[in-house]
């Protein structure tokens, strides 16, 4: 018998990313895409875990929620917990702008996957990637997907990626959603926490 969980999120893509990789260990995904309070924090895991509680408690059920923070070290780390606000204001060429001129192209992006009940449980995962940016915008997707190349994993931006390009490599590669669902299936760790 499958399992079930529900996934708070708006964002499509991540959708088909969570049904892609936990089609593989048999889990159902629902999509919500509801309003959750979301508190201003320099942590991301701080930020995807409280949101994750949020939803939980509203819905009455188990949910997970993802975040994703990026630091660019020429930029004293900026935009960080801020992205989603900072990107749709300065774009890929607001961005590329203020790199103008740097030699350090180096920047990280931390992503955390929170799992959260309604009686206020709540367990996350985290990975962290070294990114290089790009001189130009390439591709397509949000601003770090054309000017972010994941360092040693792609020879390409992922915005130049197919979507089954990028939907295999979550698919094949090791990232949070695995680590989730394959602790979500554990009869040790969560049958008492499933849908």
């Amino acid at each position: 018998m499958s399992k079930k969980i529900i996934f708070l999120t708006g964002n499509k893509h991540k959708g088909e990313i969570a049904k892609a990789v936990f089609s593989i260990y048999d889990i159902d995904v629902e999509l919500k895409d509801i309003s959750v309070e979301e508190i201003q924090d320099d942590s991301i895991e701080k930020i995807a875990m409280w949101s994750a509680k949020q939803g939980a408690s509203l819905l009455g059920v188990p949910v997970i929620k993802t975040d994703v923070g990026f630091s660019i070290d020429a930029l004293n780390s900026f935009p960080g917990a801020f992205g989603k606000y900072v990107f749709p204001q300065l774009g890929t060429e607001g961005i590329l702008r203020l790199m103008d001129g740097k030699e350090n192209r180096h920047a990280s992006s931390t992503e955390v996957l929170a799992f959260a009940t309604s009686d206020g449980y709540v367990k996350s995962w985290k990975q962290v990637q070294s990114l290089e940016i790009l001189k130009e915008a390439k591709g397509s997707g949000t601003v770090m997907d054309q000017i972010m190349v994941v360092v040693n994993q792609h020879s390409v931006n992922y915005g130049r990626l197919s979507k089954t390009e990028q939907l295999d490599w979550w698919k094949n590669n090791p990232n949070y959603f695995h680590d989730f669902a394959k602790w979500y299936i554990s009869s040790d760790n969560a049958t008492h926490l499933r849908t």
